[in-house]
């Protein structure tokens, strides 16, 4: 069985090795290069590779961001993911249950043999798919948000968490500000608030939640809710339910 794999690295020298040590196997044909996380998601999606290489450390979209897209685009049978990184084996001990291997740079082409043994091992137990499916759901546990999904009628948007105003809800949804757009996604206010950067995100009334890079300035009422004002002039009203956990951020 041959497997069809693409390299995604956004380093030309370790794309060239990869490349160099997949020409000595036989049962490795390299379809493509992918030199970013935008370009992996559409050369895999376009290729449908049996097998991705890919890096973790990535300007832009990193491999698990690239992971989580090729996910939501589906339907289409998901390849076996071997990590190729320089992170060290500590950090990677949470991977190694669903990943098929990791690669550690820098390594041998005898290491790189053992990592594709396994990948085709999987493939032929015919179990790629849910072991993939795994590994993102694993990897992207407890890690917030970087980017929300908006699906539209004819395409899918992706609003990244930094250009986010606030957020308000709307019955079953949420309207989402984000420089002078307005994206409506179905999702609690609650269920949004959980999966955001605590850092980043707060709550200031039950049914709104600012970027805290936003805010300009609050202004406190006497009856002990509050008024924020964004840094583009817009005002949004608090409760004082709010307003301490609010202050606490800044201090």
């Amino acid at each position: 069985m041959v497997l069809r794999a693409l390299i995604i690295d956004d380093e030309p020298p370790a794309r060239r090795r990869l490349r160099t040590l997949l020409g000595g196997m036989s049962d490795i044909e390299v379809v493509g290069e992918a030199s970013d996380g935008s370009a992996a998601v559409e050369e895999t999606l376009r290729l449908e590779p049996d097998l991705l290489l890919l890096d973790i450390q990535m300007p832009g979209m990193d491999g698990f961001d690239v992971l989580e897209e090729i996910a939501d685009r589906g339907p289409r049978p998901l390849p076996a993911v071997i990590f190729v990184t320089a992170h060290d084996e500590h950090a990677l001990r949470a991977f190694e249950a669903h990943a098929v291997d990791y690669l550690l740079k820098p390594f041998d082409q005898d290491r790189l043999r053992l990592a594709v043994d396994k990948a085709a091992r999987l493939r032929g137990s015919g179990l790629v798919e849910d072991r993939t499916r795994k590994l993102i759901q694993h990897t992207l546990a407890g890690r917030p948000l970087r980017r929300l999904m908006v699906r539209g009628a004819a395409r899918i948007e992706f609003v990244a968490v930094e250009e986010i105003d606030w957020i308000e809800a709307d019955g079953h949804y949420v309207l989402v500000h984000a420089r002078e757009t307005e994206y409506l996604i179905r999702e609690s206010i609650r269920g949004l608030c959980g999966r955001l950067d605590p850092s980043r995100f707060a709550r200031i009334h039950r049914r709104i939640l600012v970027n805290l890079d936003r805010i300009h300035h609050i202004e406190t009422e006497s009856h002990g809710d509050f008024e924020v004002l964004l840094k583009d002039g817009q005002r949004l009203h608090g409760t004082r339910t709010w307003l301490r956990g609010l202050t606490e951020r800044f201090s």
